[in-house]
């Protein structure tokens, strides 16, 4: 996959077999003048030829291949090319003037080459490079940190830990990115003695340089911490469980032979904190989060969608740990049937490719689908069984206690007057989601900067003039809907942790798993293993009620 590594690999080995190499690359090869390229490629097997004659083997390397020889029904197509190159290597046969001429060619992108060039007479075999594992980035590390002055604080293993999908060259600029952070703090450019790497040098780095792999393609690891999210201590629970378990503690569930969550729906109104969740999920999990919507998706061209969704999942597996995370999961998993219009064959295109995708995790490890929608009822039924989004979770609008603590968190880097009662604005706010407590926060700061643009403090009567001018979007009918969903769908499909189940088993000083039989059985067992094998710690224990 990583090009460098293929050529590093490649250099590698006939050095260690002490064979001629010829390098072609594309650039080398394509010419404006017809002819030219065919003649540069001759000349290279030619080349080849020369040195068998010699009695050395000979080894020709072609680099990026995709981009010489893509597929047929591809504008790119350069038939003269190809052709060329065809005719080149069925001429090398055993009893051919070239026998002993190796071809080697690498490529990050398999499915754009020719089909022709992958039967057996031309590339025989195909190897995959693919991205190195914690031990192997361990590795690489080690070797390029050889002569770099480490401050005893360094632990090379949780750097390699946290460089989820980089590849030898990004392990090689991180090394180099974080040199040059010490070097500007040490204020020394030439004395290498004075200063040696720290870790806030390696986290600085890693800000700049990030996994190639992921290139072209809306990846992060959030900076959103479950503090940062006001209330929902159950559901953040419930999250912890089913993302940051089976990343962390992967040993438990190979000795139990635990099948980890595949997929992850909220649901809930708009502006509950979906996302966030969603974020603060990955960012406790240290998992590269890949991001996407129905606007990315939906393209004025027939199968870029699909490939992009292909290529999302694809490189998520590369980056592993990694989340995938659809917003407005509705908009690409719609229900199909539903319209005869172009938009529902696209959609319905998208949802295929997703459950494709979807199913294909099962070998993979690491690699979550979490989505959210404030439309449950417009996904298609085929998304909402287990083994696909095996937790359906609704994320309510905040409670008094909930509305409270996101006050808090929203004004804790504001300076309020002594005025400000965050308990009483929560009890006047019912029916605010979490975004609109945020909104009327900021709002209220900006109506006292309005007031007085050097004023020190926001007072109580800039929060109630926000308030008094703010109507929640959110209504009693619409909470009603989605309890009437949930009601409706845990028949249907019962994987829904609800509020009663919860306050049943708090109530009991052990585990009933009669309480349970809302959950999917990979829920079951997770919460099991939990209970019985303390993977959470101090949260759950052989003797601590599940709460």
């Amino acid at each position: 996959m990583c090009a460098q590594l293929q050529t590093s690999l490649v250099r590698a080995v006939v050095r260690e077999c002490g064979a001629h190499l010829k390098i072609i690359s594309p650039h080398m090869v394509h010419r404006a003048h017809a002819g030219e390229s065919e003649k540069i490629l001759r000349e290279a097997f030619a080349e080849a030829a020369s040195q068998v004659a010699l009695g050395k083997s000979s080894v020709i390397f072609i680099d990026e291949i995709d981009a010489l020889c893509p597929r047929r029904d591809s504008k790119e197509q350069d038939v003269r090319v190809a052709s060329q190159l065809f005719t080149l290597m069925d001429s090398n046969k055993p009893t051919s003037s070239t026998a002993g001429v190796v071809v080697v060619a690498s490529t990050n992108r398999v499915d754009a080459i020719d089909p022709a060039l992958r039967r057996s007479g031309r590339f025989d075999a195909e190897i995959e490079v693919t991205v190195p594992n914690e031990e192997d980035r361990f590795q690489i590390l080690k070797l390029y940190t050889k002569k770099i002055p480490l401050d005893p604080s360094v632990d090379i293993k949780i750097i390699a830990a946290s460089c989820n999908g980089y590849v030898g060259a990004d392990l090689e600029a991180l090394c180099r990115e974080a040199t040059m952070f010490a070097i500007k703090r040490s204020n020394t450019n030439e004395d290498a003695i004075n200063f040696s790497l720290t870790m806030e040098d390696w986290q600085n780095a890693r800000s700049i340089v990030g996994p190639s792999i992921t290139r072209g393609v809306t990846v992060e690891v959030p900076k959103v911490t479950w503090e940062d999210i006001g209330g929902l201590k159950d559901l953040k629970k419930k999250l912890q469980q089913a993302v940051e378990w089976p990343i962390k503690h992967s040993d438990a569930f190979s000795r139990l032979g635990i099948s980890p969550v595949r997929g992850i729906l909220l649901h809930g109104p708009p502006g509950c904190s979906k996302t966030t969740l969603a974020k603060a999920a990955a960012h406790a999990a240290q998992a590269s989060f890949f991001s996407l919507s129905g606007a990315e998706l939906y393209s004025m061209y027939v199968g870029e969608g699909e490939a992009l969704l292909r290529n999302t999942f694809q490189r998520a597996r590369l980056a592993a740990p990694s989340i995938i995370f659809f917003d407005e999961a509705d908009v690409v998993a719609t229900k199909r049937g539903d319209s005869s219009s172009n938009s529902a064959t696209v959609g319905e295109r998208l949802l295929s490719t997703l459950l494709t995708e979807i199913d294909g995790l099962e070998e993979a490890k690491g690699i979550l689908v979490l989505a959210a929608t404030n439309r449950p009822y417009a996904i298609d039924a085929a998304l909402m069984r287990p083994g696909r989004f095996d937790l359906v979770l609704y994320v309510p609008p905040p409670d008094l206690e909930a509305r409270y603590e996101i006050l808090c968190v929203h004004t804790r880097n504001m300076k309020t007057a002594s005025d400000v009662n965050l308990r009483r604005l929560a009890e006047d706010t019912e029916l605010f989601t979490g975004a609109e407590l945020e909104g009327l926060c900021r709002e209220a700061g900006i109506v006292a900067l309005r007031e007085d643009i050097s004023a020190t403090v926001v007072c109580d009567r800039h929060f109630q003039i926000v308030k008094d001018s703010v109507n929640p979007a959110l209504t009693k009918a619409e909470i009603n809907s989605y309890s009437s969903f949930m009601k409706t769908s845990s028949q249907a499909f019962p994987r829904h942790f609800d509020s009663d189940m919860e306050s049943d088993r708090s109530k009991k000083n052990g585990f009933n798993p009669m309480s349970l039989v809302k959950i999917s059985v990979a829920s079951f067992v997770l919460l099991a293993a939990a209970k019985y094998y303390n993977i959470g710690g101090d949260q759950i224990g052989p003797h601590t009620p599940m709460t």
